[in-house]
């Protein structure tokens, strides 16, 4: 048995071990077996062997130390042609991330130092993500004892002066926004044997769920699936795909990555410091082993066991406070003598109305089985998905749209949610096998395509994906036509580095709310999340009475539905101090709902400075939605000026560090080398039909790989999908159906829902109304 397929198989049987949904812990924590942490180490320990024994040489000759790497012989040489120089260690050395979390914001400092070690001097040019939401508001390099601070400028005046400085010798650092959460970074003239660190700050909120606060650090760009024909242009960027006329900039969000077993120098450090100000109840390690120390009941600090990770998979950590989750709290930030001040509100209100009987719905579930889903990724889909299956009533229909390359639909029309059909729907998700291009588009084409008729029964579209797409823009613009907008979107991320762009706009644009499941977690229990949130009354026609008071620019400006336990957060600004009762009101079954507070516009007020970035970029957010997919000139513009003035990342404006003068002579000649990432884990170069060497497709192959444009929606019945072209061309993995511990622990869930709709079906039939209960 080779390297390999022994993972292979030691993965499976790690994924059968751990899919058990165990009662104790918390409910979005994976629960593993005891056997696991043996069986990992003994996996280790036999991989290690077959992998020092493969024929495996060493960059330089020096031995292997963290932060370098080791490389097939076979890949050596396709490695040097891709990458000029390679030499023992990569540019980037390691990424160092502190978050300080006080209430609902987390501020994060983020530096990574970039070392030259060639003898000449260095560009390093890196893609990153960042969460989708996030404000970036400090940007600054330092070489040495000097640092040089950034300032945001419009984009094209950025990159000139960048290009300028780099081009006369100087040192200069560019931070640029491809996506909301793809970031490209550009260093210049790093000495010959010198390193450089950049810093960048930036603030954003926490998901939060009734009691439980979630933070994420996203790590690594996943291999985006790139539509739509070649453009005759140059590309804009240096990535691995051809820009298209559906992705105009491809080359910028589609970075080169490293082959299987091989890993770059980037070594990646977290520190997570929590100020709860209410008890910490629980911490939960949802995708690193954590090494926590708690000084106080409301504090605690978080950082990795093992002191430093490889950037492959989001860090999430996940926290509990105690106290009343019905809440309605507020935060105020006003610079003496300034003009505006911010106020910010966390609105978590619960409502006493009783559910009454689930009205009948049409639940959709649009199901990814591309290849980068392969492995552990489409297992869990599986696994969710039988989940929300089996926890349908008797009356209502449901669809299920499996895509890859090509949509399949479980059966053309709406089917009755009979303990028959479902059972054959479950069939059809075991079946589904990993492979082929993410096609998405075609398939909410297919899903949400039908006019809605307004007395037909509400329809709730559950997207299971991990939405590595390049054509994010056309997606949401498409989920903002008028006659979707009785559909309720609930976005489900899968995988180690799902694109939270795509998930958490859909999300908001359909008046959904999102989640993530990530390889660790029991996919089952935030299944079980799902149900309950979507089974109980939500609040609708929500709006905000600010009383007396004068708050402007609200954001949201329309206010989202609001599900039990899911946290409103409302931004506005204010240029008079005053004090009085705002009201939160809405309907939650046909009932009216409202709740009060009293809040104070205070006329000074130096704490939580946070708040005017937050809602700056908020506000850049719901600009951006709004045009989504058709830019204007007047969105740009209102974007730019946010940006210039707060002095934030944006579409349309840059952060950039110039050195004024010359500190040294330049020396030699400027190499521009790309720092290439490694693939998130449990995605394979196979399942994304990439070659094996990372090397760079020359322009023919690009234009052979994306050739054909998003087809129109089509929908084909069993069989599912098979396997096919995809991310640039190739045949996708495997996965294989739900294996037989998982189908066992599932049939005691599978029997109870079968009963509950037995009954429920025949509480709901008048001939049996004297039949006992």
């Amino acid at each position: 048995m080779n390297a390999q397929s022994l993972g292979s198989s030691l993965s499976t049987a790690l994924t059968l071990s751990t899919a058990l949904p165990l009662s104790p812990g918390h409910p979005l924590q994976l629960n593993r077996l005891h056997l696991t942490t043996p069986l990992a180490v003994l996996a280790s320990v036999f991989i290690f062997s077959a992998i020092a024994q493969a024929g495996y040489t060493v960059l330089g000759g020096t031995p292997v130390t963290q932060g370098q790497m080791r490389v097939d012989e076979d890949d050596f040489e396709q490695l040097k042609a891709t990458h000029p120089s390679p030499s023992p260690s990569f540019t980037l050395k390691e990424t160092r991330v502190e978050a300080d979390i006080s209430g609902v914001l987390a501020r994060v400092r983020v530096s990574q130092v970039f070392q030259n070690p060639h003898s000449q001097r260095l560009e390093a040019l890196y893609v990153f993500p960042l969460p989708e939401n996030c404000a970036v508001d400090a940007y600054s390099f330092q070489i040495g004892e000097r640092v040089i601070v950034g300032e945001v400028k419009r984009k094209a005046e950025a990159r000139q002066e960048y290009e300028l400085a780099r081009d006369e010798g100087r040192k200069a650092a560019l931070l640029e926004q491809d996506r909301a959460n793809v970031f490209s970074q550009s260093v210049a003239n790093i000495p010959a044997g010198s390193e450089v660190t950049v810093h960048i700050e930036y603030v954003h909120p926490l998901e939060i769920d009734e009691d439980r606060y979630v933070f994420r650090f996203p790590m690594v760009v996943g291999p985006r699936y790139i539509p739509g024909t070649p453009v005759a242009r140059p590309n804009v960027g240096r990535g691995w795909a051809a820009d298209t006329d559906l992705v105009p900039d491809a080359s910028r969000i589609t970075p080169d990555f490293l082959p299987e077993g091989m890993r770059n120098g980037n070594d990646v450090f977290v520190s997570v410091n929590i100020d709860g100000a209410m008890p910490i109840q629980q911490i939960v390690p949802v995708t690193h082993e954590l090494d926590i120390q708690q000084p106080s009941e409301t504090h605690a600090v978080v950082t990795l066991k093992n002191q430093s990770t490889i950037a492959d998979k989001d860090f999430v950590v996940e926290y509990r406070l105690a106290g009343d989750n019905s809440t309605l709290a507020s935060l105020a930030h006003r610079e003496s003598g300034a003009k505006n001040g911010y106020v910010m509100l966390a609105l978590q209100p619960k409502w006493s109305v009783e559910p009454a009987e689930i009205a009948p719905r049409e639940m959709i579930l649009v199901l990814d089985t591309s290849g980068s889903m392969n492995g552990p990724a489409i297992s869990q889909l599986r696994l969710f998905a039988d989940h929300v299956l089996d926890h349908l009533n008797s009356n209502d229909q449901f669809r299920i749209i499996a895509f890859s390359d090509r949509s399949t639909a479980f059966r053309p029309n709406p089917t009755e949610a009979n303990d028959t059909n479902i059972q054959s729907a479950k069939q059809f998700v075991r079946n589904l096998r990993a492979g082929g291009g993410t096609n998405l588009l075609p398939a909410l084409q297919l899903a949400l395509g039908g006019n809605a008729d307004e007395s037909a029964r509400p329809r709730y579209m559950v997207l299971m994906t991990d939405a590595l797409v390049g054509n994010d823009h056309s997606i949401l613009h498409y989920l903002q036509k008028p006659k979707f907008q009785d559909a309720r979107v609930f976005p489900i991320a899968f995988g180690a580095a799902p694109n939270d762009y795509l998930i958490s706009r859909a999300a908001e644009m359909g008046r959904g709310f999102s989640m993530q499941v990530t390889n660790q977690d029991n996919s089952p229990a935030i299944a079980e999340r799902f149900h309950e949130l979507t089974s109980q009354p939500y609040m609708t026609d929500l709006q905000m009475d600010w009383g007396g008071l004068v708050v402007k620019d609200q954001v949201p400006a329309r206010l989202p539905d609001l599900y039990a336990g899911k946290p409103l957060i409302v931004l506005g600004r204010y240029d008079t101090p005053a004090t009085g009762t705002i009201t939160l009101k809405g309907n939650v079954s046909g009932q009216a709902v409202q709740m009060g507070l009293e809040l104070e516009l205070p006329e000074q007020e130096a704490a939580h400075d946070s708040i005017g970035p937050v809602w700056a970029r908020q506000r850049i957010r719901q600009i951006w939605n709004r045009n989504v997919g058709k830019e204007t000139p007047q969105g740009r513009q209102e974007i730019t000026e946010l940006g210039l003035k707060h002095q934030l990342m944006t579409q349309y404006t840059s952060f950039i560090a110039v050195e004024k003068e010359l500190s040294t002579p330049p020396q030699g000649q400027l190499i521009t080398e790309a720092v290439p990432v490694m693939m998130p884990e449990g995605i394979t170069e196979q399942s994304v039909g990439r070659s094996r060497a990372a090397a760079k497709p020359n322009q023919a192959s690009r234009q052979a790989a994306t050739r054909a444009a998003s087809p129109q929606p089509q929908a084909s019945t069993n069989p599912p999908p098979a396997s096919g072209g995809n991310y640039s061309g190739g045949s996708g993995g495997g996965g294989g159906p739900i294996g037989p511990i998982t189908g066992i622990v599932s049939l005691g869930g599978a029997a109870a829902a079968m009963m509950r709709r037995r009954k429920t079906r025949i509480s709901n039939d008048p001939s049996n109304k004297d039949l006992p209960r």
